[in-house]
């Protein structure tokens, strides 16, 4: 056998390296590949639950009709009645006043035949009266006839939405029942593709061992990039060591109830959170804090100084969240909140029938619509939310925004769950709560009083299109058709925040061009 020349050699594992680096790209777009039709199944859920809950929102709008419609009959019949028993009495008092003795009297003297003439104008006025009592009561029946054919109406929409909602229901359990089990053998073949990922990525680590100083240089750059998150997660997050004074609560609270008295009272945990996101987004609380700095941000003693400035962002903050968490159905439930005791407030994602669960059923006449009750849209919901956002402006909003992402960085992924005040258990069945990728951003937007349904297609038809390579801090970025595989908050220089997978957490990753769609979302 030949000597083998150095230079042979180099090339031989030059080559041998590009080929490993060639397999774990392709091993890696499997993985990615495998993971978007994963979250397609899923998202694929989600939307089916959004669509279930505005059915809901819709059958109670028609239910809350016919009862509205059923009062006004019942008052137009009460008014029809009164007025028939006026006009009986009116006719038994006519009665009475004519007498057979008026003729005789009328050749009597003066005084009696001004009686009669008295008694005739009388009768007169009588007959007047009963004409107009007639007239009227003849209007009431017309009205109470109307009222009964608008019960009618009604009670056929009631009818009709309750069937749409029952359908909703339906197809949502249908659709979970399905997917669970699609997303099983998909799950297996993600962890399947994710095997050969991490047998080529190991391969090409041992080729490139001589190269282990390097690496380790290497490592310690990514450490120090990454820390600037880890440094943010700290000071966002908290945990029981970052005190908020009491004193700062009842600023907040003031500042709420006299700027946006209808966000209620915020509980102190959200007006914390809130504060907690201006301390970090302020310039004394940066990303790029050293420890001491998040040491001494961590301590009541050491909180920045908040002025009149900060103290308005945290009120908008917690005001914003407050309005659009408190009208948000339980996102992981099948259950009708409207018919439970839940939320009184009507809402809907697409009230004007945009998905096709809730497209069907709509008033039939003018006389119906007057009966039903206001039903909101979620971005009605976000206008009145964001006018209590009127002291912040959009930059200060779009960090608070990812402010509130962050602070969720280490957060299990959780299918299904999430809404604007934090994890919830989801649709996983563990009790476990974190967050799915929609979940994720919309209670990251509800921090800048937008509110958005829980599903990726949906939230990428809210807002502005701007073309994907345009993208700007804050903006949403997504993945497969019309958006419905998932979604990520885009941080700038190539980096996302997102909720990746199950197994996951939520992370800072690098932005995945593979399977994104043309144009990315701003909604600030």
């Amino acid at each position: 056998m030949g000597l083998v020349s150095p230079s042979a050699s180099g090339q031989s594992s030059t080559s041998a390296v590009s080929e490993l680096v060639s397999a774990v790209s392709k091993a890696q777009a499997d993985v990615d590949a495998r993971n978007l039709d994963l979250g397609g199944l899923q998202e694929a859920v989600n939307q089916s639950l959004v669509d279930l809950h505005d059915a809901q929102a819709k059958a109670e709008q028609a239910r809350l009709g016919e009862q509205e419609a059923k009062k006004r009959l019942d008052d137009a019949q009460a008014r029809v009645e009164k007025l028939r028993t006026e006009l009986e009495e009116l006719s038994r008092s006519q009665y009475r006043g004519a007498s057979a003795s008026d003729a005789l009297t009328a050749i009597s003297g003066k005084d009696t035949q001004r009686d009669v003439l008295d008694r005739s104008l009388f009768l007169r006025q009588r007959s007047e009266e009963k004409r107009a009592k007639l007239e009227e009561a003849e209007r009431a029946r017309a009205e109470a006839a109307n009222e009964e054919a608008t019960l009618r109406e009604t009670r056929e929409l009631a009818d009709a939405s309750a069937k749409e909602a029952e359908a909703a229901e339906a197809e949502a359990r249908r659709l979970l029942d399905d997917n669970r089990a699609a997303m099983e053998a998909s799950a297996a073949e993600r962890d399947a593709a994710q095997r050969e990922l991490d047998a080529a990525q190991s391969e090409l680590d041992e080729q490139r061992a001589p190269e282990g100083k390097a690496n380790e240089d290497n490592a310690t750059e990514d450490s120090a990039v990454a820390s600037p998150y880890a440094a943010t997660l700290t000071v966002s997050r908290g945990d029981a060591t970052y005190e908020v004074p009491e004193e700062v609560v009842d600023r907040v609270r003031d500042r709420i109830s006299g700027t946006s008295p209808e966000a209620g009272e915020p509980s102190r945990e959200a007006i914390v959170d809130a504060v907690r996101v201006v301390a970090q987004t302020s310039s004394d609380s940066n990303a790029t804090a050293d420890a001491g700095e998040i040491a001494a941000l961590s301590s009541a003693a050491g909180l920045p100084q908040l002025d009149d400035d900060a103290i308005a962002k945290a009120g908008a903050i917690a005001a914003g969240v407050a309005l659009v968490g408190g009208v948000a159905a339980n996102h992981g439930s099948f259950a009708d909140a409207f018919r439970d005791g839940g939320s009184s407030e009507l809402v809907t994602a697409f009230a004007d029938g945009l998905t096709g669960a809730i497209g069907e059923v709509e008033p039939t006449s003018d006389t119906v619509e007057a009966v039903l009750p206001e039903l909101q849209t979620a971005a009605e919901i976000s206008e009145e939310a964001q006018q209590a956002s009127a002291a912040v402006s959009d930059s200060s909003q779009v960090e608070a925004v990812i402010a509130r992402a962050q602070s969720m960085i280490g957060t299990p992924y959780v299918w299904g769950g999430g809404d604007a005040n934090g994890p919830t258990n989801g649709l996983e069945g563990s009790g476990q709560s974190g967050f799915d990728c929609s979940g994720l951003v919309l209670y990251a937007f509800a921090g800048a009083g937008i509110a958005l349904p829980h599903y990726t297609g949906y939230q990428y038809q809210r807002g502005t299109h701007v073309p994907a390579s345009e993208a700007q801090r804050g903006d949403l970025l997504f993945w497969g058709p019309g958006g419905s595989q998932h979604v990520a908050i885009y941080l700038g220089d190539g980096t996302m925040i997102e909720a990746p997978q199950s197994g996951q957490n939520v992370k800072i990753s690098p932005v995945r061009w593979s399977g994104m769609t043309p144009n990315a979302v701003r909604l600030l």
